[in-house]
């Protein structure tokens, strides 16, 4: 059987998480989020009447949201507080993220931005964007 160049990255990336397993807390190569550590993780959908956006946020009240849309830029930020550490414990795994955040999408379309509605529930954040009026889609009738 010839091995390819693939075949080498593979046994590189699980000979780097057998090192890295060992390590409390230790980021392991390969369980990294999808979207390039980004945070959060969100779909974003284009209707012709809104633009929608769902974001997980489990943990995070809604006090510590804050959202913006400023020149055709939706900005998403805020902070995961860290939850208390009990006294005399050492940590085992250390993998829920704490800090703040921020992600930043640009609208493909103008938005009405005083009828913008967000809300967060059981973890999950809707913002609906409602386009305006001459950005939404027109039929034009041929004479």
């Amino acid at each position: 059987m010839a091995l390819t160049v693939f075949d080498d990255v593979l046994n590189l990336e699980r000979e780097i998480s057998r090192l890295f397993n060992g390590f409390p807390g230790a980021v392991v190569p390969g369980r990294l989020l999808p979207s390039g550590e980004r945070y959060p993780l969100m779909n974003i959908f284009d209707t012709a009447e809104n633009i929608l956006l769902v974001a997980e946020l489990p943990g995070i009240k809604k006090e510590d949201i804050h959202l913006s849309v400023e020149n055709g830029v939706l900005t998403i930020s805020g902070e995961r507080k860290s939850a208390v550490t009990p006294d005399n414990a050492r940590w085992l795994r250390n993998e829920i993220r704490t800090g703040e955040f921020s992600r930043v999408f640009e609208l493909p379309a103008q938005v009405t931005a005083d009828k913008i509605t967000a809300e967060l529930s059981n973890g999950i954040l809707r913002v609906t964007l409602p386009k305006a009026e001459e950005a939404k889609p027109r039929e034009v009738r041929i004479k």
